[in-house]
């Protein structure tokens, strides 16, 4: 969900745009997979002082890490660009939240959405577009798209919990690696009640894919080769006497498989991305007050730390860039 400073919400909703439908439409059927390719430096958000945050890179071996953004906004929830040459990203204001891109390095940033609340962008598969949750007005949350130059925004969905004073909204949205699906996690009560959900680009076909009783973590990937979407489920504990772990499932929800396997709730994994070359997963390893940047293999073997320490990774995105 966004990470909304105050004063929350500004800005009134646009109607659909039936021509940028159209030519979202037009490009997904030649689209190709997010993040297939070979394995680059994996992003992830930090806090770097109370309640601010800000990107870093590291290899896949763990070295190398870099902070490549400063400044007085968070920066915090980036996507990789499927050429993975560019970063787009959740820039947090004062009285904003908006949608920023950026080159791998974090440098040349260009704001797309300057006013009003956007947040938790991802790239089409194309690189054309990207789709985010918005804030319209209070109770009014759902997933939008726009442009990758900032034209053509317009709603795809609209979360019926979101009433006024209510947490409720429509949050992480995913495209498939072809394009033709897009995932995102629909909270009914936040920290309680979380499932997974699609919608086509169109907005049509909206359907549920997995039960709230799941409680899903604001945190999703497909698999590159499109047959697999790695979750976290128990995600804020409300099985207290469970572990939150990772697991995969096929696109229509069917086939679940356990990725993590911890059973003490001290012990908990918090999914992040798969490797581009889709053998691996990274995510964020949490053993008491101790906060790992961690590696396994796609079948949760070979577990490895890539960097730990006091402070959580957040939001992690595996991309190609090297």
């Amino acid at each position: 969900m966004i990470t909304r400073p105050r004063p929350r919400r500004l800005a009134r909703l646009g109607l659909l745009a039936l021509a940028a439908v159209a030519a979202i439409l037009s490009v997904a059927s030649g689209a190709r997979s997010t993040t297939n390719g070979a394995n680059g430096l994996i992003v992830y958000a930090q806090e770097v002082a109370p309640d601010h945050y800000q990107l870093f890179t590291v290899r896949s071996d763990g070295t190398g890490k870099q902070q490549i953004t400063r400044g007085a906004a968070s920066s915090l929830k980036a996507d990789w660009a499927p050429n993975g040459r560019s970063l787009v990203y959740e820039l947090d204001r004062t009285d904003t939240a908006g949608i920023a891109l950026s080159s791998a390095d974090g440098t040349g940033r260009k704001i797309l959405t300057p006013t009003g609340f956007q947040g938790q962008p991802s790239f089409s598969p194309n690189g054309k577009w990207v789709v985010f949750e918005r804030d319209s007005a209070p109770g009014d949350n759902g997933v939008w798209l726009i442009r990758a130059n900032g034209t053509g925004s317009h709603r795809l969905t609209r979360n019926p919990f979101a009433t006024s004073g209510e947490c409720g909204c429509d949050t992480d949205p995913n495209f498939s690696p072809n394009g033709r699906w897009i995932t995102f996690v629909r909270i009914k009560k936040e920290h309680q009640q979380q499932a997974l959900f699609a919608v086509r680009p169109n907005g049509t076909g909206l359907h549920q894919v997995t039960p709230y009783s799941w409680e899903v973590a604001v945190k999703h990937d497909w698999s590159p080769d499109g047959k697999w979407i790695l979750l976290t489920t128990n995600a804020d504990l409300v099985r207290p006497e469970q572990a939150a772990n990772m697991v995969a499932i096929r696109p229509d929800g069917s086939g679940m498989r356990a990725i993590t396997h911890f059973t003490d709730a001290k012990i908990n994994a918090f999914a992040g991305s798969y490797s581009p070359d889709g053998k691996q997963v990274v995510f964020r390893l949490e053993e008491g007050d101790s906060y790992s940047l961690a590696v396994v293999d796609r079948d949760g073997g070979n577990l490895r730390r890539l960097t730990t320490g006091k402070v959580q990774p957040r939001f992690i995105d595996w991309g190609t860039f090297r």
